[in-house]
Formats: structure tokens, C-alpha cells, sequence
């Protein structure tokens, strides 16, 4: 079925690929921590891991050495199962993704695409994004499920401002406060001549 899309089509749809690997959520495990305020960084990831169900909005962009996209996106989460809203300078409307770690489905007008968000993510778009760490990027955390972080730099609060993962050079900003967790509303990450720059217009965070 996908050899009956245009070109153009195709380029949409690796856009969006990119884009649904935003919402995997990865496994518990162990990160190396290298920071001048552990203590307090310890305290504010605890804090974070603990709430699994949020809305955010904003937009995403990315790019790498022969082709860039971006979206305006809604974002919902509850554990390990998203759907997304997607809408914008794509080339081929509006679209919703929907699934968990393992399974993703997406809907583009009358079409439907299935298969794991691994098979999505790196046959359409050719990028190396690891599927099941940036829905903990976006919180400014480590994925549990990657290798562990080097380089941290965290701020006088105990939030991160940069690290490294899997490769990625992560950097975190515009932190605000909601239901009294600092959650960050700027996340850029850059692999070699790949990158991506989420922008968090609002987040939604349940009452504790």
C-alpha cells in the first residue's frame, strides 16, 4: 500500500513517523548520575517519574542532513498509552497516532498505517530517534531504558539543563511550574547532523 503514495505523501508520512516516536515510554532501570547537585536532582526525577498521566501542546520540528518538517501537536499520555493530534506544515493535513511501546497506529484521512513505532520510525524516516526515550526527554528525565547519561549539568533546583543519551546531546529550558512539578517547556537534542526541537506551549497535569 505504501508504494501508492506520492512523493510528497511519503515525505509526510516519515515527517509524522518522526513524530509518533515522541510517544513511547520506556522500562525501569539505573542512570549514572555526574552532577554538582545530585542530591537535588534525585529528588526533582523521583518526583517527575511518578506522574505517567499528561496533556501538553506545542510543536515539534526536526531536520537532518537533506530534509526537515515540523507539526503543531497535543499530546496525550496515561502510562504507557498516547494519542497524538497532529496538524500543520506537513503537506498532508491533519493526523492521530495512537498506541504504546510496542504497537502504533496512524490515521491520515482514510488511510490507517499499523506496525511497531521501531518499524514506523526508522523505515519512513531513515532516523536514528530512539523510539522509547522521548516521552522522558520531554519531561526533561533519562529513559530508563536507554544506556545511562553522561555529562549532566542540572540547575540550582535540581532540574536538568543538559545531558547526554544514547548519543542524543539533550538541553532543557523554560522550566515552569505545574501542580507543583517543574516540568520544562524547551527540549532540543542533536545527533550528528540530526536534530529535533520540541516547544511546550502547555501542560496539563492531573490534580495530585
Amino acid at each position: 500500500m505504501r508504494a501508492l503514495f506520492t512523493l510528497r505523501a511519503l515525505f509526510s508520512l516519515r515527517a509524522l513517523c518522526l513524530i509518533a516516536a515522541c510517544f513511547m515510554a520506556g522500562c525501569s532501570s539505573q542512570s549514572m548520575i555526574q552532577s554538582s547537585n545530585t542530591g537535588s536532582w534525585q529528588d526533582h526525577k523521583l518526583q517527575v517519574g511518578q506522574f505517567d498521566q499528561w496533556q501538553l501542546q506545542g510543536k515539534l520540528g526536526f531536520k537532518n542532513a537533506s530534509q526537515g518538517g515540523s507539526a503543531n501537536l497535543k499530546w496525550l499520555q496515561n502510562q504507557q498509552y498516547y494519542k497524538l493530534y497532529l496538524s500543520g506544515p506537513l503537506g498532508a493535513g491533519s493526523a492521530v497516532i495512537e498506541g504504546d511501546e510496542t504497537l502504533a497506529k496512524m490515521r491520515q484521512g482514510s488511510q490507517t498505517f499499523s506496525d511497531s513505532p521501531e518499524f514506523l520510525a526508522l523505515k519512513l524516516t531513515g532516523l536514528a530517534i530512539p523510539v522509547d526515550a522521548l516521552s522522558w526527554w520531554a519531561r526533561g528525565l533519562p529513559s530508563p531504558s536507554k544506556t545511562a547519561i553522561s555529562n549532566l549539568i542540572t540547575g540550582p533546583t535540581g532540574t536538568a539543563a543538559s545531558f547526554e543519551q544514547a548519543g542524543w546531546q539533550l538541553s532543557f529550558s523554560r522550566y515552569s511550574q505545574n501542580q507543583g512539578i517543574a516540568l520544562p517547556g524547551k527540549i532540543t537534542g542533536q545527533l550528528g547532523d540530526q536534530s529535533f526541537k520540541l516547544v511546550i506551549s502547555g501542560w496539563s497535569v492531573p490534580d495530585n
